[in-house]
């Protein structure tokens, strides 16, 4: 069988069970323990992998693109990224395996994935639009209009409430295919996470993280230019994240902030580069391939703000 998320054992480790590290990695900490997630998760990762069609790993990096397309109507009124053949068999492949699942398992999935509510009620709205066929207005002015968007979201936010309150077995079928698309959406970005990971074949040089205390969630690590008296600087720092999971039971997803300064030799700071990733794990990654990347040639960084070189030529 086509290994092709083999190399992402380098970051995740050799572990029994793939999908749990890649859970942890990929800041879901409600699955790493849940068997039954673990093994639609499996499921989800093996079919990827039988896949045929996928010449390169990287090709599985375009299902970012499944939750701006998968399940959204199409309309003349707007113009939707297009999923490659690839990654629309995966999509349609998840969409599969999670349909085939009883309403008491996609409970338990999205508890276990912390399934974002503002997630499923736009699910429900895009699949109560596939069943109309389209959304009507009756509004004659932009008064109206927000009047008539209010009572929508209210409507829309009491019928996701019925996920919460009915017993599973109860879910009328337009809630029950909401949740299902908007889990379809969470595992692909997990297959995301595998093909990021897979998409190496060697770690980027680590670097020596130092923690300043148990009361501040956050690191730094500083590594010299070669070849001159300056420092780069890495840092990680947790950041406000407004989502909420569906049900009270899920983990609060958290979020962090990974950035990389550059110190010229008067002290003086530059923000170079920077970005948002799931977990502490997943920030260093991305810090330290930012890092490696930058030190490789640093004579041709330059400063996002002034647009400068960072080393100035002497």
């Amino acid at each position: 069988m086509t290994q092709r998320f083999e190399n992402a054992s380098l970051v995740l480790g050799p572990v029994d069970r793939r999908s749990a590290a890649l859970c942890r990695f990929a800041g879901r900490p409600g699955a790493e323990q849940n068997t039954a997630a673990l093994a639609v998760i499996d499921a989800a990762l093996d079919f990827t992998e039988r896949l045929e069609g996928v010449d390169d790993v990287r090709e599985l990096l375009g299902l970012w693109k499944v939750a701006h397309v998968w399940g959204h109507p199409t309309s003349d009124m707007l113009e939707l990224p297009r999923l490659s053949a690839v990654n629309a068999a995966v999509a349609g492949g998840l969409q599969d395996l999670l349909g085939q699942l009883a309403p008491e398992q996609l409970r338990e999935l999205g508890i276990a994935l912390s399934v974002d509510h503002d997630m499923v009620a736009l699910a429900l709205e895009l699949v109560e639009e596939a069943a109309a066929g389209s959304r009507d207005f009756s509004a004659r002015s932009m008064a109206e209009l927000e009047v008539e968007d209010r009572l929508h979201e209210d409507r829309i936010g009491h019928a996701v409430d019925v996920l919460l309150l009915d017993a599973p077995g109860d879910w009328p079928p337009l809630q029950r295919a909401a949740l299902t698309l908007a889990l379809v959406w969470d595992v692909a970005d997990l297959i995301v996470f595998a093909a990021q990971l897979s998409a190496v074949d060697a770690l980027p040089a680590a670097l020596l993280w130092q923690v300043p205390g148990v009361d501040h969630a956050c690191a730094s690590a500083r590594v010299p230019v070669p070849g001159t008296d300056l420092l780069v600087w890495a840092k990680i720092d947790p950041i406000p994240f407004d989502g909420r999971p569906l049900w009270s039971q899920a983990p609060t997803i958290a979020l962090w902030r990974w950035s990389i300064s550059w110190q010229h030799a008067d002290g003086s700071n530059v923000h170079y580069k920077g970005g948002r990733a799931p977990s502490t794990a997943a920030a260093r990654w991305q810090a330290q391939w930012a890092m490696q990347k930058l030190l490789t040639d640093p004579h041709r960084a330059k400063s996002p703000a002034t647009g400068d070189p960072l080393i100035v030529p002497r």
